[in-house]
C-alpha cells in the first residue's frame, strides 16, 4: 500500500468494516463542499506545510480540494508514525476541535494541495445551521477517535474493558449512561485513555421513532447522531474494537449506598463502577408550556438536583466537599450535557463537556487509589 492511499481499507474488506470505514472518511461532493466553502476561506500549500501540530491549542478543519494531507502521530520514542493520507473532497478533524484539549496528531501536506480552511469557530456555526453536512462531519469525528486508536502500532482499543458484564471481577472504570453527544464523546476520551469503560447507550433523550429528533435535548442541532444507528453499529462491531457497548439498554436503577456503585440495567443485569458520567439528556415537555426535565428518575433521589430532576454539580452541589468540576454530590458520580444544571444544551458543548469530564474522573480515580 503506498502511501497515498494510507487511509484506504484493505482489498475486499468485510461489508460492516467498509462501512465504517466510510462512515469515518467520507467524501464530500462538490454541492457539500460548495455549502461549506462559505463558512472558510481557500488557501494553497507547498508539499511538507505542517497545517496543524500535536500539543498546540490551535486548531481548523480543512476540506482537501486537491492534493494529499497526512495525519501522523507522536510515538513514544518521539518518531512521527503516519495514521492515514487525505485525498480530494475528504477532510481533516476529530472530537478535538470542540474541546479544550491540544491536538492529538500533526497534519502536513505530502504535495502542494488547495485546501479550504474553516477555523474552529466558523465550524461551529456551519455545525449548527447545515443539519445534513453537521451530521456527516460529527458521524465521522466519533468514528475517528476509534479509528486512529486502532491503527496504533502499539495498541490501544476504543470502549475496552479487562472484563465483560456478568464474568469475574467485572468492575469498570468507569460507566457512562446515556448514548446522546456528551456520553458518546465521555466514552471515547474514556477508554481511549486506558480506563476500563462501560457505555449504557439507550436513554430517552435518543429516540428511535420516525420523525423523532433524535437529539431532543439540544434543540437546533441535527438529527441522525445518536437515534441509535451509530450505537448499534459500535455494539455489533464490539469484538473488533475490544469494546463492550449496550447500545439498546437503558438504566431502570442507581445504589449510591455502595462502592464501587451500582447501576440496574432495564434486563435486569447488575453493573458495578467505581465512576459514573451521567448524560441521560432531558425529555421532551409533556405539554407545550411545561418545562423539559431531565432524565433522572432512575437516580432515585441519590443526587442533588433542581425542581426539573437536572444534577447540580460542583460547589452548586449540595454537600460537596471537593467541588470538582462536573463532580455531583455524589463523589465520583458527574454530569455532563443536557441533564447537568446550568449547562448550554446544544450538541457542540455536550461534546466538550464529556470529554473534559473525563480528566475529572482521572483525578477522582487516582484520589481514590491512594
Amino acid at each position: 500500500m503506498n502511501r497515498f492511499t494510507a487511509g484506504v481499507p484493505p482489498a475486499n474488506p468485510p461489508p460492516s468494516l467498509a462501512m465504517l470505514h466510510a462512515q469515518a472518511f467520507p467524501m464530500l461532493d462538490r454541492a457539500m463542499i460548495a455549502r461549506a466553502a462559505s463558512y472558510g476561506m481557500e488557501i494553497s500549500v507547498e508539499s511538507g506545510s505542517v497545517l496543524l501540530a500535536s500539543g498546540a491549542r490551535e486548531a481548523a478543519f480543512y476540506i482537501v480540494l486537491e492534493g494529499y494531507i497526512e495525519v501522523l502521530e507522536c510515538e513514544a520514542d518521539q518518531a512521527m508514525h503516519s495514521l492515514l493520507v487525505h485525498r480530494d473532497g475528504e477532510f481533516t478533524g476529530s472530537l478535538d476541535l470542540f474541546t479544550d484539549r491540544p491536538n492529538a496528531v500533526t497534519v502536513r501536506a505530502v504535495s502542494a494541495s488547495r485546501l479550504l480552511r474553516v477555523s474552529r469557530a466558523a465550524l461551529e456555526e456551519l455545525i449548527l445551521a447545515e443539519r445534513e453536512l453537521a451530521g456527516i462531519l460529527l458521524r465521522a469525528f466519533i468514528l475517528r477517535r476509534i479509528g486512529y486508536l486502532r491503527q496504533r502500532p502499539y495498541g490501544g482499543a476504543i470502549l475496552r474493558c479487562a472484563a465483560r458484564v456478568g464474568e469475574d471481577d467485572p468492575v469498570m472504570d468507569l460507566a457512562v449512561i446515556g448514548g446522546g453527544p456528551a456520553g458518546l464523546a465521555a466514552a471515547a476520551y474514556a477508554a481511549s485513555e486506558g480506563l476500563q469503560t462501560l457505555l449504557v447507550g439507550g436513554s430517552l433523550s435518543c429516540g428511535e421513532a420516525p420523525g423523532l429528533d433524535a437529539l431532543s435535548g439540544f434543540p437546533g442541532t441535527i438529527s441522525g447522531l445518536c437515534d441509535g444507528g451509530l450505537l448499534r453499529r459500535a455494539e455489533n462491531q464490539s469484538s473488533r474494537f475490544g469494546a463492550h457497548v449496550l447500545a439498546r439498554c437503558t438504566v431502570s436503577g442507581f445504589d449510591g449506598g455502595c462502592y464501587p456503585y451500582r447501576v440496574w440495567l432495564d434486563d435486569g443485569r447488575m453493573v458495578e463502577a467505581r465512576s459514573l458520567i451521567v448524560a441521560t439528556g432531558r425529555q421532551d415537555a409533556a405539554a407545550e408550556d411545561a418545562a423539559p426535565e431531565a432524565n433522572t428518575a432512575w437516580l432515585d433521589g441519590w443526587l442533588d438536583t433542581d425542581d426539573q430532576g437536572y444534577i447540580h454539580t460542583g460547589r452548586a452541589a449540595a454537600g460537596s466537599m471537593q467541588a470538582r468540576a462536573y463532580e455531583s454530590s455524589q463523589p465520583g458520580v458527574f454530569a455532563v450535557g443536557a441533564v447537568r444544571a446550568g449547562s448550554v444544551k446544544h450538541v457542540l458543548a455536550s461534546i466538550a463537556e464529556g470529554a473534559a469530564a473525563v480528566r475529572v474522573v482521572h483525578r477522582f480515580l487516582d484520589a481514590s487509589a491512594h
